[in-house]
Formats: structure tokens, sequence, C-alpha cells
């Protein structure tokens, strides 16, 4: 009597099979994944909560740990960009509201300066000007800068449009 034998393949196979079953259902049991917007929350709160603390900098590293950890997070870094832009502005308002104070201290010396009738020793009246122009100037940028951060988080609250056929 002659034993017919199943071929070798076929063994290989049926014990692939079964381990692949056996895997696919210890992968079903497996704790669920968890939503990634979910996990990246706390790390955007801390980003608002810092930002409201005037530490810019942690709040901006809490935006970019965010952005590396859960790159498919994506309702929760659309709220970074917002976030992030607020960083900026709120910054940018910070500079302003100091070199406004600065621009008042200066611009008292150079009233002070330009009393003094000293024909032949302008330098001192000069020096003075120029710093008053330039504080001037730096405060016209963060001006520019100020409305360019308004207008772009205005731009980022609407809601994206449907794409055009």
């Amino acid at each position: 009597m002659v034993f017919l034998r199943k071929p070798f393949h076929v063994k290989i196979m049926k014990k692939l099979f079964l381990i692949a079953g056996a895997c696919l259902m210890l992968g079903a049991c497996g704790p669920k994944k968890q939503d990634p917007n979910a996990a990246a929350m706390p790390l955007l709160e801390t980003a608002r909560t810092l930002m409201f603390q005037k530490n810019y900098q942690a709040a901006r590293d809490s935006i970019q740990q965010m952005r590396t950890m859960f790159p498919t997070a994506l309702e929760v870094r659309h709220q970074g960009i917002l976030v992030m832009d607020s960083i900026e502005l709120l910054q940018t308002q910070d500079s302003l509201n100091v070199l406004y104070e600065v621009l008042d201290v200066e611009q008292q010396k150079l009233d002070s300066i330009s009393k003094l009738n000293n024909r032949g020793k302008n330098s001192p009246f000069y020096d003075q000007k120029n710093k008053v122009f330039y504080l001037r100037q730096s405060i016209d940028e963060l001006n520019a800068k100020t409305k360019f951060f308004i207008r772009k988080i205005e731009e980022d609250k609407k809601p994206a449009s449907a794409p055009e056929s």
C-alpha cells in the first residue's frame, strides 16, 4: 500500500495560514489605537497656557513637539497654526509696547537737545535724531508685522473652501 503524501509546500502553506490567522486574531484583540488628535491636544493646551504666561519660546517648543510627535493629528495641527500665529502676534505687540516706551524717552532727549541752541555743536542733536528715526522705523516694521499676523489669523480661521472643478 502506497501512502499518499501531501507535497511539502502544502504543509508549509497550512502552517503559514494558521500563524497569519492567529496574528490577526491577536491584533484584533489588542488595545485600540489612540486618536492622534486626542493625544496631541495636551501639548496644544500647554502651548496656549505658556503663551498666555508670555513664555513664547516654550510655547513654540510645545507646538513643535506636537508637530513632531503627532504628524497625523491634522485637526490639532491646524489649531496649532493659529496658536503659533497668536504667539508671534503677542510677542510682536509686547515688543511694540517696549519700543514705544523707549521712543518716548528718546524723543524727550531729542526735544531737550533741540531747545539748546548749540550752533556748530550739532553732533549730539543729530545722533539723537538718528536714534529716534531708527526707533520709529523699527516701530513701523513691527506695526506691519502685527497687521500681517492679524490678517493671517483671520484667514486661517476661515473654513477651507471646496475645490473648484
